[in-house]
């Protein structure tokens, strides 16, 4: 009965620790590319589609469009939009060049 209780106990932990919370870590190049193709909307409203999200830095993102790597500073993005997420459609906004996360509005 013990052993059943301890292997119940590690059993739930491992679980746990793989599960994930509501938005990605956006820390992590793994939940970056989970994310998947999405667009950056500018503070003059042009847009670039087709980008994969590498790197959210202090001050300025890295991206990839065509298969080249570029960087945008915070300043000059309204938000950025990933309709197909793992995590459904999600908002990426940076407020005080710090990624707020949210679901996509319609």
């Amino acid at each position: 009965m013990q052993r059943t209780l301890i292997l119940l106990i590690i059993w739930l932990g491992s679980l746990s620790a793989n599960m994930q919370g509501p938005f990605p870590d956006l820390s992590k190049p793994e939940d970056l590319a989970k994310l998947g193709k999405g667009r950056i909307i500018e503070k003059d409203n042009s847009i670039l589609k087709q980008i994969d999200l590498k790197e959210i830095k202090e001050y300025w993102i890295v991206y990839v469009k065509n298969e080249s790597l570029h960087d945008k500073p915070m300043e000059y993005i309204k938000h950025l939009e990933f309709p197909n997420s793992k995590w459904g459609p999600l908002k990426i906004e940076f407020k005080k060049n710090k990624p707020e996360v949210s679901y996509l509005d319609y």
